[in-house]
C-alpha cells in the first residue's frame, strides 16, 4: 500500500483536498463464470487522474471472475492520455491453491485512451503493451488461507500467472485536466476473454488529502 500512495504525494502537495469518486459493480453481479465483485477510486486532479482498482470477491473459483481492465469516461470528455507509474502486489497461485506473493511490481496494464470516448485501463489489451492472459486481477482467498475453489484456470495454470492481488494504482496523465471533472461512467471487464463486462455503478466520495 505504501507504494501505491506515493504515486499521488507530488500532485497533493499543499494540502489539498481532491475530491474522490468511488464506483462499483452492482450487488449480486454476475458473468458467465459465476459471482464477480469489482470496485475502483478516481481522483481527478490538475492535467492527472489516480485510479485505485479491487477484486471484490473472495476466493474465485475461475479466471472469467478475474478483472482483466475498467473502463470510464469524463463529464470534460477529454482525451487523449498517457499512463503514468503502476503499482501492485504480484501473486503466484499454485496447485491446490496455496499462493506466493511476489512483492511490489508495476501492474503489466495498459492505457486505451481512446475507449468509446474515454479511457480503458486494460490488460488483455497486449497491442497496447498490457501482459495479458497473465497479470489479471484477483480477489482474497479464502478464510482458510488459499484459493480453496480455484480451478485449473486459476491455480497452477502458466499462462495466466501471475496475478496482480489486493489493489492495482494508475496513474494517468491528461493535459489540460481540470479538477472539477467527474467521472460518469465505469465498466469493469473480467474473465481471459475481451467483452466480458458489468456496468458500474458511481458516487462521489469524501476526497482524498496528504497526511
Amino acid at each position: 500500500m505504501k507504494s501505491n500512495r506515493l504515486l499521488l504525494l507530488p500532485f497533493l502537495a499543499g494540502g489539498l483536498t481532491l475530491a474522490a469518486q468511488n464506483c462499483s459493480t452492482p450487488a449480486g453481479s454476475t458473468d458467465p463464470d459465476g459471482q464477480v465483485s469489482a470496485t475502483a477510486n478516481f481522483t481527478v486532479g490538475s492535467g492527472f487522474i489516480s485510479v485505485t482498482v479491487a477484486n471484490g470477491l473472495s476466493d474465485p473459483r475461475s479466471a472469467g471472475q478475474l478483472l482483466n481492465g475498467v473502463a470510464f469516461t469524463l463529464s470534460s470528455g477529454q482525451t487523449p492520455g498517457t499512463l503514468g507509474p503502476t503499482a501492485a502486489n504480484l501473486r503466484r497461485v499454485d496447485s491446490g491453491g496455496s499462493f506466493t506473493d511476489l512483492g511490489p511490481s508495476a501492474t503489466g496494464w495498459a492505457l486505451d485512451d481512446n475507449f468509446s470516448g474515454g479511457f480503458m485501463l486494460c490488460v488483455l489489451c497486449t497491442n497496447l503493451g498490457g501482459s495479458g492472459p497473465s497479470h489479471l486481477l484477483i480477489g482474497d482467498p479464502a478464510t482458510s488461507g488459499i484459493y480453496a475453489s480455484a480451478n485449473r484456470s486459476i491455480a497452477g495454470n502458466k499462462p495466466h500467472n501471475p496475478f496482480t492481488s489486493g489493489t492495482a494504482t494508475f496513474l494517468i496523465n491528461v493535459p489540460g485536466l481540470s479538477p472539477t471533472a467527474t467521472v460518469t461512467g465505469a465498466t469493469f471487464f473480467f474473465s481471459t476473454a475481451e467483452g466480458v463486462s458489468v456496468t458500474g455503478t458511481c458516487s462521489t466520495g469524501g476526497g482524498v488529502s496528504p497526511g
